[in-house]
């Protein structure tokens, strides 16, 4: 099953030089990216009819690296002077998590 996807992959891509196929390294996903929804659906139709190959279609996956986890104070300031009347700015705030959805 994975020998017939990776030729279907690899002669579509061929074929259409508007078919982008990738595999993200962090979620092991392959992505296909095309022009548009419908030209996606017929190489997965293609692929279904002609190498008996089933896929799961969707949107990929993120992995998210960083999350907020405790409210945090910021206090900063930018100053440049480069010649002229220069920039100055003051940014004080705090960023927190969202409340948690149920």
């Amino acid at each position: 099953m994975q020998n017939s996807f990776g030729k279907a992959l690899s002669k579509f891509a061929k074929e259409d030089p508007t078919l982008r196929v990738k595999v993200d390294p962090e979620t092991k996903e392959t992505i296909l990216s095309g022009m548009g929804e419908l030209h996606l659906e017929v190489y997965i139709e293609r692929m279904n009819r002609e190498y008996g190959v089933e896929c799961i279609t969707g949107q990929p996956n993120v992995n998210y690296k960083e999350t907020i986890n405790k409210k945090e104070k910021f206090d900063f300031v930018h100053k440049k002077q480069t010649g002229g009347s220069g920039q100055y700015a003051r940014v004080i705030g705090y960023i927190e998590p969202l409340p948690e959805e149920e």
